[in-house]
């Protein structure tokens, strides 16, 4: 079954999240890409990437994860769209005054309450993989770590010739302890909203266990665009590149979870004054 599912409906968080992509590859309008933001040309490669000619095929590859990984975060598509389907053939019985709509309509909402209400499906089951959150300062003490990350960094500035970086360097070990604190801090918050969902936890699975090449990325800008960037030293790392692309899908990932709450606070509302309008029950799916 599991098979099936993966199969079936990988597409639901492949296509996501659109923003983690360049903007030339998504088509997107020209007005939601900034050139400020020196991330919005750059998207980040799948570790099977190896070649150096960017314009290779293998450099296209996206980021990937195992498909076991993918299955939880599917389970959730598949309970959406089972959602959405019952919602809208409610909202179609729901403007009939038939006795036989009466009856349709009575198995529709006792189908949703056992969904969203009395017995909602489990997504994760004890065979599934779990959430996997590597330690960004390769599990070393205090400041050894934040060394470390600043040297690769500056391994990463040396590859792209990136020279004239002045004396940001002298405070970056600095600024790398306290966003070591930070993390450590986002990261005891989280697991605590995993715990209170399931949904969220299901989704970041796959994330969390995402591959990504940790040395390069895809820009797409040109090549004057590209040594302007250098020249300003505002060229992104892969590591900062990394990021955006996991930001961006932790976004998606927070709507989803906001979209369906607020779809069972809508049912529930619409339960108690007889289902008069569940045209917004039907939009929040």
């Amino acid at each position: 079954l599991d098979s099936c599912i993966s199969s079936s409906c990988a597409s639901f968080l492949t296509l996501h999240p659109s923003l983690a992509t360049a903007a030339d590859d998504l088509d997107i309008p020209s007005s939601m890409a900034s050139s400020n933001d020196p991330l919005y040309l750059a998207r980040p490669i799948g570790i099977s990437s190896s070649s150096n000619d960017e314009n290779d095929n293998t450099m296209k590859a996206r980021p990937s994860a195992p498909v076991e990984f993918l299955v939880p975060a599917t389970r959730v598509g598949l309970y959406i769209y089972q959602l959405l389907s019952i919602a809208e053939e409610l909202a179609q019985q729901s403007s009939s005054s038939s006795s036989s709509s009466a009856t349709t309509k009575s198995s529709l909402i006792e189908q949703l309450d056992n969904l969203l209400l009395s017995s909602p499906p489990t997504f994760i089951k004890p065979t599934d993989p779990t959430v996997t959150r590597g330690d960004p300062y390769n599990n070393m003490p205090p400041l050894l770590g934040e060394i470390s990350v600043q040297q690769q960094k500056q391994k990463e500035r040396k590859e792209q010739s990136i020279t004239n970086v002045g004396v940001a360097q002298l405070f970056e070990v600095g600024e790398l302890m306290g966003e070591r604190r930070q993390w450590s801090r986002l990261v005891q918050a989280e697991r605590a909203r995993e715990e209170a969902s399931e949904i969220r936890r299901a989704m970041n699975i796959y994330t969390t266990n995402l591959n990504f090449n940790k040395n390069k990325y895809v820009y797409s800008g040109s090549q004057e665009e590209k040594k302007k960037m250098i020249r300003e030293d505002r060229l992104p790392s892969a590591t900062e590149v990394i990021r955006s692309d996991l930001d961006a899908r932790d976004l998606y990932r927070n709507e989803v979870q906001t979209k369906l709450e607020d779809a069972r606070a809508e049912y529930l509302y619409q339960k108690g004054v007889g289902f008069e309008d569940v045209g917004e029950f039907v939009g929040l799916l």
